[in-house]
């Protein structure tokens, strides 16, 4: 499908403003197809449904545009993310493998290539049977505060480490809170220990160093964080060497707010936000983030929160290359990944913004990227837990910085 009119392009990069536009397009199918999105970056997933389900309903009756059944394939992987955003791992889970029965081996076997890949719906495959998957809970405490864990370094890295101690299958662990990875990661060493349940792999997973990684993904029996206990996460295991809490779980804690020392949520915890919220995501929600406009010389740039991205600077910017004087300036440097440690080239340059009202003065590191497509541009860091707390809670569809 062609995104000439940049709504596909939008949702990635969480910017709002060509899909607002589109919303008044004169073909229904493009204003139906912004609506659907718009809903979604929105967090409003039932909206998002219902929109592409009048999508559908208008390409069966003819809707005059050619190469329908990819269309109506486009609406249904559209609603197969919102179940990953909305609802549970298993709902997302069936909801994509439904999609691979019904569309890869047809359409392998029309264009008489089987090596045919489908990027939006073969990252998870699954190697049990989808009335085999457990079903996930939750048993909520009413309010729940966990500290950061003090961690002891040779070398103190600056900044906010939100490292939080959690409990895996009663095993203690400290787990980084990460905004920036949907599934959670788990080392492969854990696997060792037992009490996890192999139900298929993840392909096409990259760190931002580019580097890519395919592994198992798993049911833990339990994890507990504060006083709530959730069964049967999934885990995504790598060879990461830290635990890694994505936002595929963190998006189910209600009233979150995460500040300098730790984090409160649940669903009795005070909560102070009402900005709308607004996400990014690729269509099948193999990746999500929560998104942030920026004021900076007089202009709006989206940015993506990264919680555990760590250091000093408030904002982190992939680039394409380096100025001449960047270039003289640029040094090595080391930080976590998905995969485990990565090495960057970056240079930290000073910089002024807004970000949701606060104005703030600091460093953006700017680090070459790898891969162009497939790494967002520009990210919040942790650092700006050091001048205002985060907020946010999908049932209202609300996100705050203040």
């Amino acid at each position: 499908m062609g995104d000439k009119a940049g709504i596909v392009q939008g949702m990635h990069e969480g910017d709002p403003r060509a899909v607002q536009t589109m919303l008044a397009s004169q073909t229904p199918f493009w204003s139906l197809l912004a609506a659907s999105v718009l809903a979604r970056m929105q967090g409003d997933f039932t909206q998002s449904d219902k929109q592409a389900n009048r999508m559908v309903a208008y390409l069966e009756r003819g809707g005059g545009l050619r190469d329908l059944e990819p269309l109506v394939m486009y609406a249904e992987i559209l609603k197969a993310g919102n179940a990953g955003l909305a609802g549970s791992w298993k709902d997302w889970l069936v909801a994509l493998h439904g999609l691979q029965g019904k569309y890869e081996k047809p359409l392998r076997d029309f264009f008489r290539i089987p090596s045919l890949k489908f990027i939006n719906m073969d990252h998870i495959t699954l190697n049990v049977p989808t009335e085999d998957l457990p079903t996930p809970s939750v048993d909520w405490a009413p309010v729940n505060h966990v500290d950061y864990v003090k961690t002891l370094q040779r070398k103190a890295v600056p900044g906010i480490n939100p490292v939080l101690p959690v409990l895996i299958n009663q095993q203690k662990v400290d787990a980084v809170l990460d905004t920036g990875v949907f599934i959670s990661i788990l080392p492969n060493e854990y696997l060792k220990s037992g009490g996890f349940k192999s139900i298929g792999k993840v392909s096409n997973s990259f760190d931002a160093e580019g580097r890519s990684d395919t592994g198992p993904l798993v049911v833990v029996d339990n994890l507990t964080i504060g006083k709530t206990v959730f069964h049967n996460v999934i885990f995504q295991t790598t060879t990461a060497k830290k635990t890694i809490l994505g936002l595929q779980i963190l998006k189910q804690f209600p009233h979150f707010h995460m500040t300098d020392t730790g984090v409160t949520f649940g669903p009795a915890a005070e909560y102070d936000c009402h900005r709308p919220m607004l996400l990014s995501s690729d269509p099948s929600a193999n990746s999500a983030y929560l998104v942030f406009p920026v004021v900076s010389d007089q202009s709006v740039r989206y940015a993506y929160l990264d919680s555990g991205n760590i250091g000093d600077a408030l904002f982190f910017e992939h680039v394409p290359y380096f100025s001449p004087e960047e270039q003289k300036q640029a040094t090595s440097f080391r930080a976590l990944t998905t995969t485990g440690v990565g090495t960057f080239l970056a240079v930290y340059r000073p910089m002024t913004a807004t970000v949701d009202g606060v104005k703030l003065t600091g460093k953006v590191q700017k680090a070459l990227r790898h891969i162009l497509s497939l790494i967002p541009d520009f990210l919040l860091t942790s650092a700006l837990l050091q001048h205002g707390s985060f907020y946010f809670d999908f049932p209202t569809h609300t996100l705050c910085y203040k």
